[in-house]
């Protein structure tokens, strides 16, 4: 008979975080709320990234294992903030948090799961290029005839089936709400995004939508995987949560199902990504699939001013839907809103160029004032206006890194030897090599397929004769060098070190070839593209193994370049960004131009039933970007095409605000308005001057080229 023993556990040493001196009441009030489902109404500007994080440490603090956190986010940079501040307040407890976006979460659990769904744990991650060409053979695998008939491109085709995926929608329902233009093609859509899937199955492919179905359906499906998953996740926490779409709450959902400890933090006023999919009704639902969730506010502010946060207040007091809620201030009062009436775009855009420069002279840095717009057409005479008085700068805009031909190039390289089943990866990669064509292509993949899978690799020579075999010239040079360096990449240790493995795909072989010479021979930029390419090697050299590297570059977000004009200094131009890139960001002054109806709210949103809510919330978010000054304007004519003049209809969202009142010259309400007079310079020179002066005939150095 066995001998029980009681091994007694040395009591854990609490964090010794002082939640007091580091939080108001809200904050407090969250943060030591009992576990269980609980919802966070966090309003602009309220510290809802510093409440969350404490009650992630507070959860630890009260005997959680960091292991068994969730931490769910929406980019990778709100991601490493989250996971940085809970280091700070944990320590190395924060490590083993799994915390990241939803995609991330997903793959790291797909990864130990994914055969009991039918893939292999080495499945590749598609690209929006790689999603286009899988759809692309997916139409022929379903024999449609595209001449017969209009039909989708594969870009579109991609978009629709992302669509279906995330708001868990029937693809031909999707069709008729976003692409009625091909209604008649409904059946045919659907059996080219029936084919997408299957083509993907049997080629170990997931792309992004996948990794979210697919956990999904682990969590629905495979009970005893679920269980283990479920009991693991004991405190699930997620920021953001007013943008996620439908399939995103059920996974919250499903991850919190045996627990039931979800903490779920958003604002429903800022869910502004309809056109993703994003579902407001996850939050303002959320008490009805927990009917014992606690529903906790964050209100008071600590970006704006008490007169900008009164006019935020009242717009979204106008809403049909949502939680009533009202935003409070931190700061002492600053100056009511401006709203500023212009003759046309172009007296809208002198405005803005002209108070820009009055703000710099008042001491106010040019990184400090954005102006913020609903299309990014709304900007075009801003910006040249802006050229013309020497403003410099920036549009909030993003080249992909990792979309740029040469990088993803390399990438191929590493996944089809990570992945010998990823055909597409394959062809990018051979067809690098001169003188390979189709038939030499299909020829290579299978016997390296098979080759790479069974291992053998340990001598070439035999598999090289064999491909070699009647081919010409320059295809048998192309396979050689080929084959050779994937043998070479697929070595253990290589595939330890994915920055060497980068390295060798730009320099093998050493003497001019390798990548480096085809990028020599085939463009101009040769130096920009191998500097990005080294750039990739010392990125890639900070991950430990090949999977790690590809998995994190599949989830990446872009690298964002901008487009700048002007000044050399970075830190010393305007901002210009539409509203939805502008999300999350604040600047001192704020310009809201072209606030028309049609334009803001714009036309193609209030063809939808609740388009004008989102309009509103969008609204809503950029009036609450401006921490000191709001300037909103809007043109009163405009233009069309045969050189008529159109009367423009002021936006609703400023319409309906109760108009400002003036007693004893001052200005009580919402906002006041400034009404632009037209002045001469030279006669507002002449105003200003004193008894006795006069104006000089020239300007300094004006006559220097006098005869």
């Amino acid at each position: 008979m066995a001998r029980t023993y009681q091994l007694k556990t040395r009591p854990k040493s609490r964090l010794q975080i002082r939640y007091q001196d580091h939080l108001n009441d809200e904050q407090r009030r969250i943060v030591a709320a009992k576990k269980g489902p609980l919802l966070v109404l966090a309003g602009a500007g309220t510290g809802k990234t510093r409440t969350l994080t404490y009650r992630v440490a507070k959860m630890i603090d009260d005997g959680i294992d960091p292991a068994g956190i969730v931490l769910l986010t929406f980019t990778n940079r709100a991601a490493a903030q989250m996971i940085e501040r809970c280091e700070e307040l944990v320590g190395g407890h924060a490590s083993r948090i799994l915390g990241g976006t939803f995609h991330h979460v997903a793959n790291v659990l797909l990864r130990k799961h994914a055969e009991a769904i039918g893939y292999k744990s080495n499945f590749t991650i598609l690209d929006r290029d790689d999603c286009r060409e899988v759809m692309g053979a997916a139409i022929v695998d379903a024999d449609i005839q595209i001449k017969k008939g209009r039909f989708p491109k594969p870009d579109l085709l991609v978009d629709l089936a992302s669509m279906a995926v995330n708001t868990e929608t029937p693809v031909r329902e999707v069709v008729v709400k976003r692409a009625p233009r091909f209604f008649q093609q409904a059946d045919n859509i659907a059996a080219a995004c029936r084919a997408y899937i299957e083509r993907k199955v049997a080629m170990n492919l997931m792309d992004f939508d996948d990794l979210l179905m697919n956990l999904r359906v682990l969590l629905e499906e495979i009970p005893q995987i679920a269980k283990h998953i479920q009991t693991n996740a004991q405190a699930v926490f997620v920021d953001e949560y007013q943008d996620t779409n439908k399939l995103q709450g059920t996974l919250v959902d499903l991850l919190a199902g045996h627990h039931q400890n979800v903490t779920v933090v958003g604002d429903d006023a800022q869910c502004i990504y309809g056109f993703r999919g994003a579902e407001v009704k996850n939050m303002l639902e959320f008490k009805a699939r927990y009917p014992d969730a606690e529903i906790l506010p964050l209100t008071l502010n600590y970006r704006s001013t008490p007169e900008i946060l009164e006019l935020a207040n009242a717009s979204l007091a106008k809403s049909r839907v949502g939680f009533n809620k009202r935003l409070r201030t931190h700061r002492p009062a600053g100056a009511l809103p401006a709203v500023v009436p212009c003759r046309d775009v172009e007296m809208q855009a002198e405005f803005v160029a002209q108070r820009t420069l009055e703000l710099r002279d008042e001491g106010v840095p040019l990184s400090e004032v954005a102006v913020l717009y609903r299309a990014h057409s709304h900007s075009m005479e801003i910006q040249v206006e802006f050229q013309k008085r020497g403003i410099p700068f920036i549009v909030r805009s993003g080249l992909r890194f990792f979309e740029q031909a040469h990088i993803k190039d390399i990438v191929a390289v590493l996944k089809a030897v990570f992945n010998p089943e990823d055909e597409l990866s394959f062809r990018r990669a051979i067809k690098l090599q001169e003188g390979i064509g189709n038939a030499t292509c299909d020829q290579v993949f299978r016997a390296m397929t098979d080759a790479m899978i069974v291992g053998d690799h340990q001598n070439p020579q035999t598999l090289l004769a064999a491909l070699t075999d009647g081919a010409g010239k320059r295809a048998k040079r192309g396979v050689e060098t080929f084959v050779r360096l994937m043998f070479a990449l697929k070595q253990p240790s290589m595939q330890r070190a994915p920055g060497d493995m980068v390295r060798l795909v730009l320099d093998d072989p050493p003497a001019g070839g390798g990548y480096r010479g085809y990028l020599k021979q085939h463009f101009k930029n040769d130096k920009d593209r191998i500097d990005d390419i080294e750039q990739l090697a010392d990125y890639a050299g900070t991950f430990g193994t090949l999977e790690e590297f590809l998995s994190e570059i599949s989830l990446l977000q872009n690298f964002a370049a901008e487009d700048v004009e002007g000044a050399d200094d970075p830190d010393e131009k305007v901002t210009l960004s539409s509203v939805h890139q502008a999300k999350g960001l604040e600047w001192s002054r704020v310009f809201l131009p072209w606030l028309t109806d049609g334009r803001f709210p714009s036309d193609l949103a209030l063809r939808d039933v609740d388009g004008d809510e989102e309009e509103r919330r969008l609204f809503y978010v950029a009036v609450t970007r401006a921490k000191d000054e709001l300037f909103l304007t809007y043109p009163q004519v405009h233009r069309t095409r045969d050189l008529s003049q159109t009367l423009l209809r002021r936006s609703r969202f400023v319409d309906e605000l109760p108009p400002p009142e003036e007693e004893d010259g001052q200005t009580f309400g919402l906002y006041e308005v400034w009404q632009i007079q037209e002045v001469d310079p030279l006669l507002a020179e002449l105003d200003e001057l004193g008894p006795g002066e006069t104006l000089p005939l020239f300007g300094p150095g004006d006559d220097e080229d006098l005869p």
